[in-house]
């Protein structure tokens, strides 16, 4: 796949993937449980694997995909805050709750995902 083809495959996801996470951050309890199990009940701390992951993922692409691009730190900076947004309006969602650790493996997530995908883009240059 040459570069610009990736570079739009990696828009793509990355849209996809915002998306998706701001769709499963407003639903009023645990979406992916309710897929998996039926029961969309959640409770506070039970899910800073999944905030990292889903950060962790938003952010490679996000390098993939911007990397290159005058509007890198904007987006990154729009990214901080729409971590910092998803988790104040749990506030306001039932079977939802705000925690600075959710908001602490979000940005985790972000900054690791970031990183790594630089550090394969160094080495899979040489």
């Amino acid at each position: 796949m040459d570069q610009k083809k990736f570079i739009i495959f990696s828009k793509t996801i990355f849209f996809c993937w915002l998306l998706f996470v701001f769709l499963v951050s407003i639903y009023p309890g645990n979406l992916i449980k309710l897929v998996l199990t039926g029961d969309p009940s959640t409770y506070p701390g039970g899910d800073k694997v999944s905030h990292f992951l889903t950060y962790f993922i938003l952010g490679l692409f996000f390098y993939l995909s911007f990397k290159n691009d005058s509007s890198f730190k904007i987006i990154a900076i729009f990214l901080i805050f729409f971590s910092l947004l998803m988790e104040i309006i749990h506030l306001g969602i039932p079977n939802r709750f705000y925690e600075n650790f959710d908001l602490l493996m979000n940005f985790l997530g972000l900054i690791l995902g970031i990183y790594i995908s630089r550090i394969y883009r160094l080495f899979s240059r040489s």
